[in-house]
């Protein structure tokens, strides 16, 4: 993946406002056309209500990943209550009506649950932080540190991401079979990445909320022996054979599943000019991406999320021109690159503003 600026094709991209305003907004799906919920075709589950605001004002994708659940009713381990959840890649979203906003929507304690699970008592090896910059918990007795601490301040908190409750350690990540530097806090755990040294990726969360989920879960969302039993919100049964085969051809327009993008256009490159508007395109198509609603001057994070949900950083932070519009960001794919939907997010530095675009990479 190859990323460049180009000042001169975001200008001709920015004067597409106009037009992009005037098309006519046609909903891909009934669940993105519906207000107050949206449909995730990359796990085909669908978000909704408060659960959905918390997620789009609580770092998106990056933050929380993708939906694996739909709502159900679940029996908390923290305090025997029944509550509604929905599971995500790094999350458990508790709907708590009993509290005021913004806390009628928590996060459960996946970190404290991953921790009892694997370490009996305490993780071996901890080292306590020596960075010049620290804090320290005294209701956990645990110091954050350094890259750990700045990500702990400026992606939600103690309400986020909970207290701490071990030292920095090396773990072997489940996903890749690598180890990490990693720390441990009550809904989350850190991992620094120092292949992305200098981007907004450099620290990146666990998957806690796949980890539960397949632990709870066999597939088809049956309980497994020994877990949590949670009751769904609708009648349990068994799961809904796949409609027969038949000789029906497949939809003319392979790119209607493409979700709508927020605060962002994307364009195509073509002879280093934009030529239109499009997130649907073949394999080794350059597309050019155009955040919008930054302060101007601002530091804008850019990373890509691939369809197997891996995170690619950007070697560097784009700048908000005066009108609050990103830098020029371009990304060529290759004619070998997996096909599928892709997601371009772009983060303020100073404002937190976001910015995500869905697009398709079809095949050659």
């Amino acid at each position: 993946m190859d990323m460049s600026k180009g000042r001169t094709q975001l200008r001709w991209l920015s004067a597409l406002i106009m037009l992009a305003l005037v098309m006519p907004v046609l909903p891909s799906s009934p669940a993105n056309a519906q207000a107050g919920s949206r449909l995730f075709p990359e796990t085909g589950k669908t978000v909704k209500g408060k659960f959905l605001v918390y997620w789009d004002t609580h770092g998106g994708l990056a933050q929380q990943g993708f939906p694996i659940s739909e709502e159900i009713q679940e029996k908390s381990e923290t305090d025997g209550k029944t509550y509604t959840v929905q599971y995500f890649e790094r999350a458990v979203f508790e709907m708590h009506p009993e509290n005021p906003a913004p806390n009628d929507v928590l996060l459960s304690l996946l970190g404290n649950f991953l921790y009892k699970k694997k370490y009996t008592s305490n993780a071996p090896g901890q080292q306590v932080n020596t960075d010049l910059i620290f804090q320290d918990f005294r209701e956990t007795s645990k110091r954050v540190g350094g890259k750990f601490l700045q990500y702990w301040r400026t992606h939600g908190g103690l309400a986020q991401q909970g207290f701490p409750i071990s030292e920095e350690f090396t773990e072997v990540s489940p996903l890749d079979g690598k180890p990490y530097r990693v720390q441990y806090f009550e809904r989350a755990v850190f991992e620094l990445h120092p292949e992305f040294k200098g981007t907004p990726n450099e620290v990146l969360l666990s998957q806690l909320g796949r980890f539960r989920f397949d632990e709870v879960y066999k597939p088809g969302g049956q309980p497994t022996p020994g877990g949590t039993q949670p009751t769904p919100t609708t009648r349990p049964g068994n799961p809904t054979p796949p409609p027969a085969a038949t000789n029906t051809p497949a939809p003319a327009n392979p790119c209607a599943d493409v979700p709508p993008s927020q605060n962002m256009l994307i364009g195509v490159v073509e002879n280093n000019t934009i030529t239109r508007l499009s997130n649907c395109e073949r394999a080794g198509t350059t597309f050019a991406f155009l955040g919008d609603g930054f302060q101007p001057g601002e530091s804008i994070g850019v990373y890509f999320t691939a369809p197997d949900q891996s995170v690619y950083g950007a070697p560097f932070q784009v700048e908000a021109d005066a009108e609050g519009f990103s830098e020029g960001v371009t990304l060529s794919t290759t004619p070998g690159l997996t096909p599928g939907i892709y997601a371009a997010s772009m983060e303020g530095t100073t404002t937190h503003r976001k910015a995500i675009g869905y697009f398709k990479v079809l095949k050659p």
